[in-house]
């Protein structure tokens, strides 16, 4: 798909959704750090087995979204950065990067494979 065959509410919208889920999640993580202890909690969670369902569920998402990540990244060092982001906020990570490649993107193809597959072709 190249930049003139996309609707052209596609890209918008894929910056709109970034941004939403990363005011989501930013407001989700700073509401649950002013009423919860994470220790006391995570340890609840654990113990219920649909907790570890939805633990290892969220934990797989978040590596196929790092996968991509990583794929789409030409530096090894920034594709490391954003893995540990991912594994200390989550969606949270997922979310500003998808909002950060969005902004810069002039097509949905380069948004979703990198300028530099675009240009190049690999």
């Amino acid at each position: 798909m190249s930049g003139t065959d996309e609707p052209r509410w596609l890209l918008p919208t894929l910056r709109a959704m970034a941004a939403a889920g990363v005011g989501a999640m930013t407001a989700t993580i700073l509401g649950a750090f002013s009423v919860a202890s994470f220790t006391d909690d995570g340890a609840s969670l654990v113990a219920l087995a649909w907790g570890r369902v939805t633990l290892i569920d969220l934990y797989l998402a978040l590596l196929l979204g790092w996968i991509w990540i990583a794929w789409r990244e030409r530096s090894a060092a920034r594709a490391a950065v954003w893995a540990a982001a991912t594994v200390v906020t989550g969606s949270l990570a997922l979310f500003t990067y998808l909002l950060v490649v969005s902004l810069r993107a002039r097509t949905t193809l380069e948004l979703l494979v990198g300028a530099h597959r675009v240009t190049t072709g690999r």
